[in-house]
């Protein structure tokens, strides 16, 4: 089974990075990982599937940080970038060889059977990723590259971001400010970003094809980390692994409640293409919204590698820890440092969470308890390290503003009918587990207790006003979802040994997948399906790219300076094709209202004023303001002429201040000359 999982994995390699590109980036993701499996070996055992896992995390998040040290350095180099990864490759082998150590947290034995259990669960990954990534960028008869809502909000965002740390800027620009720092959590993105800037071997031209076999290599991860840590608090492999496929593929009972609505009110099943499925909770009640464990994989890796190296650390307190344990609290820490750093708001729950459950764990006295305290303090060093790199590299700054306490905004609404819908086949299960099952790992189940807790708290109690407003849900919702996974598999174990109540139990478990299932398939078809040309909220469900401006996007990216400033009209592209520039010509802006990024008043002020570049019919208020906002070249395609028609004249008739030095069909690029140079 192991062999038929890698090889379907490596013909998804060839696929999705377009041939040997996207096996040569595969097999540069794996030895990235090398530094870390000994450390994964010396938290967990060599012999332990936690231990492999844990060290590919812990590997992908060493070797980023290995990166960008080469980037601040002033040496980007290829060479420069192996020399790093070999010495830290070397610094955590050459010990772990030489000392071979028993693992400092002792678990379960790990069973041929829970490898099993554990290569079919990982099956999910290439079963949700291979009917989506597949139309990412798929090209049609008329030569337009298609791309499907949601891939045009986050998907597309991460290859302008990754086009940016390719250009070793650090910290990394803005692309829709291009003077300004580029406040985001950039840490996951260092990998592709720097095989593509390097691409030492000409087979990486551009950052979509190795951004989505990151996504297949880190979704393996992400599932298999999910997997032993359900494992590490419930040692079954059958309740394990159900309790994972029920999370990742049933959790949520929208897709069963948009189905019994479409039908009673008779519009049908095709109606179920207009919708976000798994926001019926917001676009129905009107209330925050939960996204499922697959949108983890498709939309939002850097939060799924947070998640992943969170659960690292969470293994740690429920296991037995052999010596003082200060050494596995540290380790526990670095996993922490590294969640921090992929995506800090995650990072900063599950340390809090972290913290909760060692308080939470059964202790002899109030003595051992404030020893378990100590001990575990050593995790906060490598946290704190994380932080600081953060505030340094600025990839929080604002973010703090935009956070409200208190129960107040969406959740308001439809309190208990929200989690019901989103969460409610996986509550279920869930609260089985804890009615009937506790008893059975009552020592391990403090980090779940604690993960549950956490994330409750933010569902209720936190909110971003200033920016998406449903932003804490989904990161919420993402804690929750890990945490009820223990707790379902521990429904599962009771539904297994119910004696004469066995049948009745896996027929009610049987249910929830069938309740929670139409989520997960509505969803994928939905990401797959690019000839919805329909209107969602605010924007077509598919966007595309004709061959006209592939063609000019590829010019700016062949001919124009890699740190040139080369603007479109944010305004009158809105939530569509907001991010072309960045994303497919690789190139910053000056302006730009990005839809994945904190709202700032910089950008809303910045795209006013160039929206007066195009909408105005004076060329020498044009030619200042372009000039103002350091704009070296203007993009002009069929958005902008039906936007603004006429007033694009002044572009060709005053080649004193703007210079045509691109025209393939409706597409035409001006070079904005500097002042005095055309007269």
């Amino acid at each position: 089974m192991a062999a038929a999982l890698a090889s379907l994995v490596a013909v998804l390699a060839w696929r999705f990075g377009q041939g040997p590109g996207g096996l040569l980036y595969a097999l540069t993701y794996l030895l990235a990982v090398v530094p870390g499996l000994p450390v994964g070996f010396t938290l967990f055992g060599r012999r332990h599937a936690a231990g492999w896992v844990a060290g590919g995390l812990l590997g992908y998040v060493m070797t980023a940080f290995g990166l960008w040290l080469v980037i601040a350095a002033g040496m980007p180099r290829a060479y420069a970038m192996i020399a790093v990864w070999a010495v830290m490759s070397a610094a955590t082998w050459l010990p772990y060889a030489r000392l071979r150590p028993a693992a400092l947290v002792g678990l379960p034995a790990w069973r041929r059977t829970d490898t099993l259990a554990l290569l079919l669960v990982l099956f999910i990954v290439p079963g949700l990723l291979a009917p989506t990534l597949s139309r990412v960028g798929e090209v049609d008869e008329a030569g337009n590259e298609r791309y499907r809502a949601y891939f045009t909000a986050d998907f597309l965002w991460h290859a302008a971001l990754t086009a940016e740390i390719a250009r070793f800027d650090m910290p990394p620009k803005d692309p829709y400010a291009g003077d300004q720092t580029l406040n985001y959590y950039w840490t996951y993105f260092l990998l592709p970003g720097c095989a593509l800037g390097s691409n030492p071997f000409g087979v990486w031209p551009s950052a979509i094809p190795i951004l989505k076999v990151n996504l297949l290599l880190s979704g393996l991860l992400f599932i298999g980390i999910v997997g032993c840590f359900t494992w590490s608090i419930v040692p079954r492999a059958g309740a394990a692994a159900s309790a994972v496929a029920l999370g990742v593929l049933a959790a949520s009972a929208e897709g069963s409640y948009a189905i019994y609505d479409a039908m009673t009110h008779g519009r049908g099943l095709d109606s179920l293409r207009q919708l976000n499925i798994d926001a019926i909770t917001a676009w129905v009640f009107g209330s925050l919204t939960v996204d499922g464990l697959p949108r983890s994989l498709w939309y939002t890796p850097q939060h799924a590698m947070a998640c992943s190296l969170g659960l690292v650390a969470l293994i740690v307190p429920g296991g037995t820890r052999r010596g003082s344990g200060v050494g596995a609290a540290l380790l526990a820490g670095v996993a922490l440092g590294g969640s921090l750093a992929s995506s800090p708001f995650l990072g900063g729950a599950f340390s809090l969470v972290y913290g909760l459950t060692i308080l939470l764990a059964k202790h002899g006295g109030w003595r051992d308890t404030v020893r378990a305290v100590c001990v575990n303090a050593a995790a906060a060093a490598p946290v704190v390290a994380a932080l600081v790199w953060c505030k340094w590299n600025q990839t929080f700054e604002g973010a703090g503003a935009a956070v409200a306490i208190g129960y107040s905004g969406p959740i308001t609404r439809a309190p208990v009918v929200m989690p019901l819908l989103a969460l409610g086949p996986l509550l279920c299960a869930a609260a089985a587990g804890l009615w009937y099952g506790h008893a059975r790992a009552r020592s391990a189940l403090a980090p779940a207790l604690a993960g549950v807790a956490v994330g409750f708290t933010l569902l209720y109690l936190v909110s971003m006003p200033g920016a998406d407003i449903v932003w804490v849900g989904w990161r919420a919702g993402q804690i929750l979802l890990l945490s009820l996974t223990p707790f379902a598999a521990l429904g599962f174990a009771w539904a297994a040994d119910a004696g004469r109540f066995r049948v009745f139990a896996i027929a009610a478990a049987a249910v929830l997948f069938l309740i929670g299932l139409p989520t997960t398939i509505i969803d994928t078809y939905n990401a797959q399906d690019i000839w919805n040309r329909r209107m969602g909220a605010g924007f077509r469900w598919t966007v595309l790219v004709s061959p006209d401006e592939r063609r000019a996007l590829d010019w700016i990216q062949r001919t124009l300076p890699a740190r040139a400033i080369v603007q479109m009209d944010p305004t009158a592209r809105g939530r569509e094709t907001w991010t072309n520039i960045p994303t497919f010509a690789a190139r910053r802006m000056a302006a730009g209202l990005p839809i994945s990024l904190l709202r700032k008043p910089l950008y809303t002020e910045r795209s006013d004023r160039t929206h007066t570049i195009y909408a105005t019919s004076d060329a020498d208020e044009a030619g200042r303001l372009a000039r103002e906002l350091g704009i070296d070249y203007l993009y002009v395609d069929s958005t902008e002429r039906r936007a603004y028609g006429a007033s694009l004249e002044k572009f060709d008739s005053h080649p004193e201040l703007f210079e045509r030095v691109y025209q393939g069909g409706e597409v035409s690029i001006y070079r904005v000359l500097p002042a005095g140079e055309g007269s």
